[in-house]
């Protein structure tokens, strides 16, 4: 009996040092949780003296684990990884808007500076090709913060595939690992490593996205998303999908493939992780930034557009656009009803007031409330706009539909943020741009008033030809009539506080105070090189409120610091985020990992136990030899 005590003593002193010995080995192991042998005292022997114990036996391996902590560690986890994900691309995207004198707001200040020298004199082509120059750098600098905007779009793309690539790879190892668990389980000890592994992917895909896990009795995970899909059940996955966007093929979107189903996937659907951060910055910030920048680009170079059509160049001619961008865009969903393959219902856009225009993407669906009519969702802010008829104007455009929408159609509508892609000066020939006014006005030599010509500017297109026509004052409070060359009068008023004569789109603003009698002939410009109103208009604008109620480069540092604070917002999160996960990190590794001062401490306690098991077999050896050695004597 003695040495059976001594046996069991050793074989326990020999666990518990196997089990120190691999806690040491795997202290640095990713994933690895402590390990002990658990004992148990043997059921003792009853003699006529009483119960004699039988020693102790190893009963299991326990595995150290918290599932609370675990939870808390992987949904941290998940969170600084979307965070951190929104940061670094935050960043990135700062890095495309140029500041100072490298940046598109100064490049428009440069711009109508260029037309200032251009109205101080309108015969010179070196001026002339200085106009071009300046529009070539606005559209260089455009189509430069377009590319930015593309790569990083490309980056995302691209991160959303590899990501999902990742994720399925762990998804099918924790699905192969499942029936191993299970298996293992059934013999009746827990399979320690083979749970660490499976923690070990759990805590992977925790940086992917947002989940949840549910743990049976035999070990095996189930895990979903956060809105309910089914990732892993027992041994069969469902992985994940980088697919094209359903309403923007510039876009990317991720689904979860069930069978034959395939089911798109929002960025709260996902719950979190990279993924969750990839697709948040992509509908959100990078689609702010680009509608920003399309909001200030359109309405730069549309003003510039009409007012150079309102003018006209050294060979008396209309003038051209001096722009050319891309039109806005009406996407239709991928589920919208089609016939043979194509669409069944298109929509246009067209711009009515580039002033007006909104840094926002839309969504255009049919309104179940008024048959016939549509509604708009302005998603910037998530503004509402319904009972809206075909033809509808809002926010500065209107929308045309060749054919009435069904109910589950809608199209994203993309009224500036796709049209500066590929922005491109239109005029080549310096004589092409139009500095003069149509009309030039005169004060007659006999006028006995103080009034003179301030400015003639031409604010709208005509709604008449332009012809000869005189300004005359029939009173000396200011009242006039407009008279054509017959002497019919076109129009009459009475002189304001700003001295502006309004008619046929020409705004003509007179200085001083008018004498009854006083003319001003207004006439068609007979020698365009010599005029300069609507350069002057032109330089004008450069204090004009182009976009949304402020000037061009207001608008253009409006988008740095939005950007910018964008920026700053991300990377306090991230800090955050990152600060909460590793406490929570830190957390579990103190409940579960391994502490090799403790494992040092328990190696000499255990090795001493051994030692003492073995001088106990020695004793039961030196008594077994004496009683042998009584027995031969006897």
């Amino acid at each position: 009996m003695l040495m059976s005590l001594g046996t069991r003593a050793m074989s326990a002193a020999y666990a518990q040092l196997l089990a120190t010995s691999n806690n040491i080995s795997n202290a640095n192991t990713p994933g690895y949780s402590r390990q002990e042998a658990k004992l148990t005292t043997s059921e003792g022997q009853f003699s006529g003296s009483g119960y004699f114990g039988q020693g102790v036996s190893v009963q299991t391996v326990l595995r150290a684990s918290n599932m609370f902590l675990s939870a808390q560690a992987d949904a941290a986890r998940s969170v600084a990884a979307n965070d951190a994900a929104q940061s670094d691309l935050l960043g990135q995207l700062q890095k495309v808007f140029g500041s100072g004198a490298a940046g598109l707001g100064a490049a428009t200040t440069r711009l109508f500076n260029s037309f200032a020298d251009l109205a101080a004199a309108p015969a010179d082509l070196s001026a002339r090709q200085g106009v071009l120059s300046r529009l070539e750098d606005f559209a260089s600098l455009t189509r430069s913060d377009a590319d930015g905007l593309s790569s990083l779009q490309a980056g995302v793309n691209q991160d959303l595939q590899n990501t999902v690539s990742e994720v399925n790879g762990e998804l099918t190892s924790l699905a192969n690992l499942n029936p191993r668990i299970a298996e293992a389980a059934s013999t009746g000890q827990t399979p320690n490593d083979l749970l660490d592994q499976r923690d070990l992917l759990i805590n992977h895909l925790s940086d992917s996205l947002g989940l949840s896990s549910i743990i049976a009795r035999d070990g095996t995970v189930s895990v979903f998303t956060v809105a309910g899909h089914n990732l892993v059940l027992g041994s069969t996955s469902n992985p994940l999908v980088a697919q094209t966007d359903t309403t923007d093929p510039q876009r990317m979107g991720v689904a979860i493939k069930a069978g034959s189903n395939v089911l798109q996937l929002s960025a709260q659907d996902v719950g979190g992780g990279r993924i969750s951060g990839l697709l948040e910055f992509q509908n959100g910030a990078l689609v702010e930034a680009r509608s920003r920048l399309g909001q200030m680009v359109s309405g730069v170079a549309l003003a510039l557009n009409q007012q150079q059509s309102r003018g006209i160049d050294l060979a008396g001619q209309p003038g051209g656009a001096l722009f050319k961008l891309d039109p806005p865009q009406a996407l239709p969903a991928q589920t919208n009803l089609r016939s043979a393959g194509s669409l069944v219902s298109t929509t246009t856009l067209a711009i009515t007031d580039p002033a007006a225009l909104q840094a926002s993407e839309y969504s255009l669906a049919t309104d179940p409330a008024n048959p016939g009519n549509y509604v708009l969702t302005r998603l910037s802010d998530g503004q509402v706009t319904s009972n809206l008829a075909n033809g509808a104007t809002v926010d500065g455009f209107s929308f045309s539909i060749d054919v009435p929408l069904v109910a589950t159609d809608h199209f994203l509508l993309k009224p500036v943020s796709a049209s500066f892609q590929t922005i491109d000066v239109a005029i080549a020939n310096p004589r092409g741009l139009a500095a003069a006014a149509p009309v030039t006005a005169v004060a007659a030599a006999a006028n006995t008033g103080t009034a003179s010509i301030g400015s003639l500017r031409v604010s709208a297109a005509p709604t008449l030809p332009y012809a000869a026509e005189s300004l005359q004052f029939t009173s000396a409070s200011g009242d006039w009539q407009l008279l054509d060359a017959s002497a019919a009068v076109l129009a009459s008023g009475t002189l304001t506080a700003s001295g502006v004569v309004s008619f046929n789109g020409v705004d003509l603003q007179l200085k001083g105070a008018p004498a009854l009698g006083d003319k001003f002939s207004i006439v068609p410009t007979a020698f365009a090189a010599s005029n300069n109103g609507n350069a002057l208009a032109i330089d004008d604008m450069a204090n004009a409120r182009l976009s949304n109620g402020v000037t061009a480069t207001d608008a253009y540092a409006q988008i740095l610091s939005a950007v910018g604070l964008m920026a700053q917002g991300g990377q306090a999160r991230a800090t955050t985020s990152a600060q909460v996960s590793t406490g929570a990190t830190a957390a579990l590794k103190g409940e579960v990992g391994v502490n090799l001062d403790e494992e040092a401490a328990r190696l000499m306690q255990y090795q001493q136990s051994y030692q003492a098991a073995a001088k106990l077999l020695q004793t039961a050896q030196t008594l077994l030899d004496t009683l042998l050695r009584m027995g031969v004597s006897a």
